[in-house]
């Protein structure tokens, strides 16, 4: 019931604001005739129709609830200001002490879980990463740049562990993540790029209908 209320608020939020201003504050395309607005997530097309909140994608899994309102809520949040390319913690968000361990236990834990084993899960992260258009970059073991939005990127870390370390990860956010999502949004989108990661890909699923 939460995820509904969630999501019937950002419709309404979405369907207040002009749409044009939406898509050039996040790095979108409008179509104007059609009252779309096409943008990137996680690597894959998204169109979401004005004033409606539909959205139409091209992902191999289905788009869930808490991924549609993160779409609405940075359509509707974001203020334009490019990536910076220098990353913080959760921990150095706003009020993110608040909310850090839980974003631990529901994001980062399972992460090094799933990646961190040894080599062969260090190639599996690899290999997922990239279905999300990833690059990479020299931080931990293997480091990870995962464009979720076109002003929004996350980065993701594993270290392997081994005889004297456990295995550990992290995700690190833009220092400009603030001014596109709340603190408590960013938390839902850490959790979901986490389990997205984890996730098998492959399954195919019905696209949703305006």
């Amino acid at each position: 019931m939460q995820n509904i209320n969630v999501y019937t608020e950002a419709v309404r939020h979405f369907a207040e604001a002009n749409p044009g201003e939406m898509a050039a504050n996040a790095g979108a395309r409008y179509n104007e005739t059609e009252k779309l607005i096409n943008l990137k997530y996680l690597g894959h097309n998204v169109s979401v129709k004005h004033p409606s909140g539909k959205i139409r994608w091209d992902f191999p899994e289905m788009i869930e609830i808490n991924d549609q309102v993160l779409i609405l809520q940075y359509l509707r949040q974001s203020c334009g200001i490019s990536p910076r390319g220098n990353w913080i913690s959760f921990m150095q968000l706003p009020d993110g002490p608040h909310h850090h361990k839980p974003f631990v236990i529901e994001a980062i834990r399972p992460l090094a879980g799933t990646f961190g084993s040894d080599s062969h899960g260090l190639e599996e992260f690899r290999v997922m990463a990239e279905k999300f258009s990833a690059t990479f970059l020299e931080m931990g073991d293997c480091g990870a740049v995962i464009p979720v939005f076109p002003k929004l990127p996350l980065a993701v870390c594993i270290w392997a562990g081994d005889d004297e370390f456990e295995a550990n990860a992290n995700i690190l956010f833009d220092t400009t993540a603030p001014l596109h999502l709340t603190t408590a949004a960013l938390w839902v989108l850490g959790v979901e790029v986490s389990r997205k990661l984890r996730n098998t890909i492959g399954q195919q699923y019905i696209n949703d209908v305006y």
